[in-house]
């Protein structure tokens, strides 16, 4: 009777342990379908709508702006002079351009809207009626460097400069994979990387304070990398200077930058003699100082959604 009893006992616990075991293997695909439904990320904050993945932003912060504004009215007070031209500009985040979708959005159009109010004195640069999502990668935050006339033509209008990307040669990478690959199981959105050269990104000497070994805008090199986004300007570092002695003006500009400047900065050497880009998430900004003397320079602050509104980043 006593095993007849524990038999009934082992019969049980091994039910209960197939139950348990049915319940978590269909977790996970469950799951997977209720955020699909339900328009929410998975685990690592990302989601998918047709061949685009996004990561979710956090949502927009009451003092974001205020904070952004601040910090740039602090730059511009301690280390600008009088006769710097002093510009702004915000980089949506891509998933504005599928807020439709149902999907959680930064609120990109807010955002710029306070900016504009605080930040009178400066000249702003409103950059979200000349994007749309074919201007980003697939599997990365990005643009693409190759379909930033509108951007250009938005930035030089303001700004007092001509560039067209039809007098640059195409130079392609494929299959490109972007930042968000890590996060995506199965089969990964192929991209195309295209870094765009001409006489002056040839001619263009650069000065990079980390890859101290490279000169040049483009460091093919970094396209075999993990992340080959990084052939723009070798990727994140505090400072970077690019010298053209064939620009077309003895003008110098600097930007003050996340990584999206890293690939539009190459399109502007045949614009100014000099172009340094600050990174502030990288370098304090008490020492401005030891790398630029402000004369009479072109200022843009160019930075993402992402880092913007994120500004306790910048150091």
């Amino acid at each position: 009777m006593k095993l007849f009893r524990n038999k009934k006992v082992i019969a049980a616990v091994l039910t209960l342990l197939a139950v348990v075991g049915a319940a978590a293997l269909a977790y996970k695909p469950l799951m997977k379908i209720y955020r699909k439904v339900a328009k929410l990320p998975d685990e690592n904050g990302m989601y998918q709508i047709g061949e685009h993945w996004f990561q979710e932003l956090e949502p927009l912060k009451p003092q974001a702006a205020e904070n952004f504004a601040t910090k740039l009215k602090t730059l511009q007070e301690k280390y600008l002079t009088e006769e710097n031209r002093v510009f702004w500009a915000i980089v949506p985040d891509k998933s504005w351009y599928a807020r439709e979708e149902g999907y959680p959005t930064f609120d990109h159009g807010t955002f710029q809207k306070q900016l504009e109010t605080l930040l009178p004195d400066f000249i702003g640069i409103d950059l979200t009626d000349v994007l749309e999502l074919d201007n980003y990668y697939k599997s990365d935050r990005h643009w693409k460097q190759e379909t930033l006339q509108p951007v250009l033509y938005q930035l030089g209008q303001a700004m007092g400069f001509d560039v067209q990307v039809e007098d640059f040669e195409p130079n392609i990478f494929s299959p490109f994979y972007g930042d968000f690959s890590k996060y995506i199981s199965g089969k990964k959105p192929e991209d195309t990387l295209i870094y765009l050269t001409n006489s002056d990104t040839e001619a263009a000497f650069v000065e990079n304070y980390q890859a101290k070994d490279v000169h040049t805008v483009y460091d093919i090199p970094r396209l075999e990398s993990k992340l080959p986004y990084d052939v723009f300007l070798s990727g994140v570092t505090p400072v970077v200077t690019i010298s053209n002695p064939n620009a077309s003006s003895e003008k110098e500009l600097v930007i003050f930058r996340d990584s999206f400047g890293s690939s539009l900065a190459p399109l502007l050497c045949g614009e100014y003699r000099t172009i340094t880009l600050i990174d502030l998430r990288f370098m304090l900004s008490s020492l401005i100082p030891d790398h630029v003397t402000f004369t009479n320079q072109d200022v843009l602050f160019l930075y993402s959604d992402w880092i913007a509104s994120n500004n306790s980043l910048l150091k």
